[in-house]
């Protein structure tokens, strides 16, 4: 939505009028769209990324866990 702004003389008052564009509108609801599904995307990333570096610490505890006991032998 674009909004032209006129001046007339007088008192300073600011006239909006609304120009509608429905290409340009269709065309902002794609992005939004698009917008949204990447974010759910990255949030999902996001989700499985700290599930992976908890299965790591955990793989890292018990190969330490393993190799003390190694030691030990």
């Amino acid at each position: 939505m674009h909004l032209k702004f006129s001046m007339d003389h007088g008192p300073l008052f600011v006239k909006k009028e609304f120009v509608e564009n429905p290409e340009f509108e269709a065309f902002k609801a794609e992005v939004k769209e698009e917008l949204s599904s990447q974010k759910k995307d990255i949030q999902e990333l996001m989700t499985n990324q700290r599930a992976i570096a908890a299965k790591q610490e955990d793989m890292s505890a018990d190969l330490k866990a393993i190799l003390s006991i190694l030691r030990q032998k």
